[in-house]
């Protein structure tokens, strides 16, 4: 993550990394996951992908949150989808089904000297959303995506988007003991055809963060 100084006049002097961890400690990561075919009539709110932070000795600082958007086989007819990221507060039981993404030895790292991930839980769909888990979703997302499905397949209609990034944000998405995040497509899909979502995920475990 980055931020910027600036001058009197405004104008961006350097960029700073923070925040600093000890590479025994904590560390930066990132994760890529895809979905299998999923169903075009996927139900409204559906969860597609979930990351559970559970730690109570670190803090997950979320440095960026993105997807992509194929449409695998033919839909007859186009309409308007929609997908969000939404902070999942009181995250005392993670979901389950799909696929659980592998985060133990030196997979997400970013360097290999780093600790390994602490991340409680991440997974993705496979052809049909996620059983919830114990969490209370926030009522606004904290970032969102409209496209167009189209008709023919295969057909990438939502090229890789950010939902979330602290690039464009002074502050960054910062999650504590039983706290996380789920994204979900919005509106009911559309009646025949199937789509993939891929999720990017790039964040930082620290024991301490200082806006």
């Amino acid at each position: 993550m980055s931020a910027a100084a600036f001058d009197a006049g405004g104008r961006a002097l350097a960029s700073a990394r923070g925040p600093a961890f000890a590479a025994s400690t904590g560390g930066a990561y990132a994760l890529s996951a895809r979905t299998g075919a999923l169903a075009a009539t996927i139900a409204a709110a559906a969860p597609l992908f979930s990351f559970r932070w559970t730690s109570t000795t670190a803090l997950c600082i979320v440095e960026r949150i993105a997807v992509t958007v194929v449409i695998v086989t033919n839909i007859t007819t186009s309409l308007t989808a929609a997908i969000e990221a939404v902070v999942a507060r009181a995250f005392t039981g993670s979901d389950s089904s799909g696929t659980a993404i592998t985060l133990s030895g030196n997979n997400a790292k970013k360097r290999t000297d780093y600790a390994t991930s602490v991340v409680g839980d991440a997974r993705i769909a496979n052809t049909s959303a996620l059983t919830a888990g114990t969490r209370t979703l926030d009522s606004t997302a904290i970032g969102s995506v409209d496209y167009v499905t189209g008709t023919g397949g295969p057909n990438n209609v939502l090229v890789k988007t950010a939902l979330s990034s602290y690039e464009n944000s002074f502050d960054p998405i910062v999650l504590e003991a039983d706290e996380g995040f789920v994204i979900r497509n919005v509106l009911t899909g559309p009646a025949d055809g199937t789509w993939r979502l891929a999720v990017d995920v790039a964040w930082v475990e620290t024991a301490a963060y200082v806006p």
